[in-house]
């Protein structure tokens, strides 16, 4: 998230010619939102009909390969995103964006003592909502973002003599 973070704080500070690269940092953004709400459902598909409980080390093994390939897929989409937002905002944001977690609550990690498969997916359900309100927030950055001073936007009006 910290790549994210930074990209976002580029971009908000981008000319006001900049709006077709701005709007497609948005539509990259809500794509990120729309892969957080896919993994949302797989993940609520398995607490509906969660099956017979898995071992006590791993997750995949209560969720299914099947699930659990469905989650990596959408990760893998939902990163490429979160990358491009960072190349599109330039060097400082996206030299780091390998390092940082995934956007999407993976099936592959191991249960926590005394957590469950069913525990593990409620977790990664409230987890992937703050994620989704997070992305809502930087969205909400890029549209308020007042173009800097000297900007096209600030040339618009003439003096008067």
């Amino acid at each position: 998230m910290d790549s994210l973070d930074r990209a976002i704080d580029l971009v908000s500070r981008w000319k006001a010619d900049r709006k077709k690269q701005r709007d497609e940092v948005l539509t990259r953004l809500e794509s990120v939102i729309k892969d957080c709400q896919a993994a949302i459902k797989v993940w609520q598909d398995f607490l509906d009909k969660p099956g017979a409980p898995g071992d006590h080390w791993t997750i995949m093994s209560w969720v299914g390969p099947t699930r659990a390939k469905q989650l990596h897929e959408i990760n893998l989409r939902a990163k490429t995103s979160v990358e491009e937002v960072c190349r599109m905002a330039g060097p400082m944001a996206g030299r780091f964006v390998v390092l940082d977690d995934d956007v999407i609550e993976m099936a592959y990690r191991q249960l926590k003592p005394g957590e469950s498969g069913i525990d593990a997916a409620k977790t990664a359900v409230a987890n992937t909502q703050k994620y989704i309100e997070y992305v809502h927030g930087l969205i909400e950055r890029v549209r308020s973002a007042k173009a800097p001073a000297g900007s096209a936007a600030g040339k618009g009006g003439a003096k008067k003599a």
